[in-house]
């Protein structure tokens, strides 16, 4: 089984604005329309099973309409859509609430787009919110074109919300973050949470040095992703193929960690 952990869908009517603004600014062609049924279809054509879908609330009123949009794509049993709040709303504890009990075990959260550091308290109510109902977050981290010049969510910011949440259950995008490997591999690798793959392979971490961060890391909590659609999802298989791991390794990091988290 393979489970890709970090793709992305829009509803079929914001699909084509969203995909053009994104597209845009990632400066790379999708791999998908961005609706959910292109989403499937890719997952098909490419032999993964299932996969988590990241909705992101990138201001307050877009919240609860994301969440309305994650909890309707419940409806495809085999995606696992996450939820999203803002640190600037006032419903987030509600929302969350109202996520939890719809059967959603997580949410993403990308810093950039939301223009606050990661360690801010603004997002304090989020990460002790999402503790006590034992859900998790996905994060975006490093870098990103929306915000080049300032990375919002760098290791050093991970690291310190991971010690203040000890028991906040944090999954880090690409590899712990685009362009901040080094950190990553000095500062994250090892610590209490998981690593996705995403973009890994699109955006140049050296084999060489993701084996490194896997094997510091512990192969327990690496979780297969592309970001679809951003990177095309075969090309990632083909990258964890290339890493010279055991097949248990690639059964854990394709799909086995990934249900621990998804399926409570």
């Amino acid at each position: 089984m393979i489970i890709d952990f970090h793709t992305h869908a829009f509803p079929d009517k914001l699909a084509p604005k969203a995909m053009s603004l994104l597209a845009s600014r990632v400066d790379r062609a999708p791999t998908t329309d961005g609706t959910v049924s292109g989403l499937l279809a890719l997952l098909d054509k490419n032999g993964i099973d299932r996969a988590v879908v990241a909705n992101i609330a990138t201001n307050p009123k877009q919240e609860y309409n994301v969440n309305n949009f994650a909890i309707e794509t419940l409806a495809e049993k085999r995606l696992y859509p996450l939820g999203s709040v803002h640190p600037d709303s006032p419903n987030i504890r509600a929302e969350l609430l109202r996520l939890s009990e719809a059967g959603i075990n997580g949410i993403k959260l990308h810093a950039d787009y939301m223009e606050h550091d990661l360690d801010d308290d603004a997002f304090a109510v989020i990460f002790s919110t999402l503790c006590e109902l034992d859900m998790f977050v996905l994060l975006h981290c490093g870098w990103d074109p929306v915000s080049p010049d300032h990375t919002h969510a760098a290791p050093d910011k991970i690291a310190r919300v991971a010690e203040r949440f000890p028991s906040l259950k944090i999954v880090c995008a690409h590899m712990g973050g685009t362009y901040n490997w080094d950190g990553v591999e000095n500062l994250l690798a090892g610590k209490n949470l998981w690593l996705d793959t995403s973009l890994a392979a699109s955006y140049g971490l050296s084999k060489e040095q993701a084996k490194r961060i896997i094997d510091k890391h512990g192969v327990d909590r690496i979780l297969f992703a592309s970001d679809t659609p951003w990177e095309e999802s075969d090309e990632s298989i083909a990258y964890i193929e290339s890493l010279g791991l055991t097949a248990d390794e690639k059964d854990k990091i394709f799909s086995k960690n990934a249900l621990k988290l998804l399926e409570k």
